[in-house]
């Protein structure tokens, strides 16, 4: 399935705001979506938020929030006051929890979409029965994403390999944002289920997060704008 409106979220995962701020200024204006993550939002707080926004960008906020459904369900009252488009959250939090944060998020922040988070992308077989989950990696990833949906969550993290059987499985409208991209000739990292951009794209994802690749490149805004390029 080839989605031709495939966004690019820069994944803003660097070790200092200095350095956060001089990729800004070099992607520009062709940078459309940030993802801040927890080492970022930890050590820089809502101020690297507002600065993404102030130059025109959305942020996904990439907290993965897990804990029991009221502390989940206030966090999400908590972070309604930034102007966020997307946030994550753990689907193996359950259902009562998932159900809960969608009503919350409605209610609070009607204009972003919650992210479900099913297997992470650095978990391959091994790692998952090594903290008691027997199902296949697939198998975990399709219920745990089915569970969200009927949750009332929008969106999904998925690795780009489960893109085909999420789309065949769960609703068109719901969101599939994909870790564990790298182009050609990328190093793998500490990712062990990837995909390139384009491959992704056909696989059905509306939202590809890419860090290192842009992150390290020479030319951040020329990495950015060659994968921006593949996809059109």
């Amino acid at each position: 399935m080839s989605n031709s409106k495939t966004e690019v979220i820069l994944a803003l995962d660097v070790e200092n705001r200095a350095e956060a701020d001089s990729i800004l200024d070099q992607v520009g204006s062709q940078l459309k979506w940030v993802k801040i993550g927890l080492q970022s939002y930890l050590r820089d707080g809502p101020g690297i938020i507002d600065r993404c926004v102030q130059k025109g960008m959305h942020v996904f906020l990439d907290l993965k929030l897990h804990d029991i459904p009221n502390t989940m369900s206030k966090a999400i009252d908590s972070l309604s006051v930034l102007p966020i488009k997307m946030l994550t959250l753990h689907t193996c939090a359950g259902p009562e929890a998932l159900t809960l944060c969608a009503a919350t998020a409605r209610e609070k922040m009607p204009e972003t979409t919650l992210l479900g988070v099913t297997v992470l992308t650095s978990m391959n077989q091994e790692n998952l029965h090594s903290v008691g989950v027997s199902s296949k990696v697939e198998e975990q990833v399709i219920r745990l994403a089915c569970l969200a949906e009927s949750s009332g969550i929008g969106g999904i993290v998925c690795s780009p390999l489960e893109l085909p059987m999420l789309r065949e499985n769960l609703a068109t409208d719901i969101q599939l944002v994909t870790p564990g991209i790298r182009p050609t000739g990328s190093a793998r990292g500490d990712q062990k289920r990837i995909m390139t951009p384009k491959d992704a794209q056909n696989a059905g994802a509306n939202y590809l997060v890419i860090g290192r690749p842009i992150l390290s490149a020479p030319d951040p805004s020329q990495a950015l704008e060659a994968i921006q390029l593949e996809l059109r």
